[in-house]
């Protein structure tokens, strides 16, 4: 089984709340979570059903998680960083935002599952999250990096819920030396 790094910059670690609670100042505090899989990269402008967009309450502690980065991210200077490793098969939310450019959604239309009729919702869309598999949320990273010299936090930001958060293996104080080490490289 592979593994792939994911930090936390945050003073309590991997603690996990809400989604709303655990929303950094500048992002606002209601994210929308879209329940649908990204399985191709390329394909953007989709349609979700409305009963697949979720906006989750303090009541709802399904969603209870953390807000992440997987494998880089750019670190805060008022926080701590905090190392865990998840297996790569894993599906984790990330940002309704394909590699392409200019806020391009992934998916960017809702649809009633009886009405069958179109609304356009691309602005609530385009910041929410959707699942999508490790393996593919690093590609996307890596495809991004092809044609981009800078790397935004939201290529790299994932959201865990707190039953990943609670299956992470945590490093031992060996391999936080080590890697110290190795990032200086």
């Amino acid at each position: 089984m592979q593994f792939v790094k994911i930090i936390r910059y945050h003073h309590h670690g991997f603690k996990c709340g809400t989604p709303e609670s655990d929303c950094r100042e500048d992002e606002g505090s209601n994210p929308v979570f879209i329940n649908r899989v990204v399985k191709n990269l390329f394909q953007t402008g989709q349609q979700v059903y409305t009963t697949e967009i979720i906006l989750p309450s303090h009541a709802n502690r399904e969603l209870s998680g953390c807000f992440c980065y997987l494998e880089e991210g750019r670190q805060l200077e008022t926080e701590n960083r905090n190392i865990g490793f998840l297996p790569r098969e894993s599906v984790i939310w990330v940002r309704n935002i394909s590699h392409l450019g200019d806020g391009i959604p992934y998916y960017n239309q809702s649809i009633h599952p009886l009405v069958e009729e179109a609304a356009d919702m691309e602005n609530m869309i385009r910041g929410a999250w959707v699942k999508m598999r490790v393996e593919d949320a690093l590609e996307r990273t890596r495809l991004w990096k092809e044609k981009s010299d800078s790397l935004p936090d939201w290529v790299t930001e994932c959201y865990l819920t707190e039953r990943q958060v609670n299956n992470l293996i945590y490093p031992s104080a060996n391999e936080k030396v080590m890697e110290f080490w190795l990032s200086k490289k």
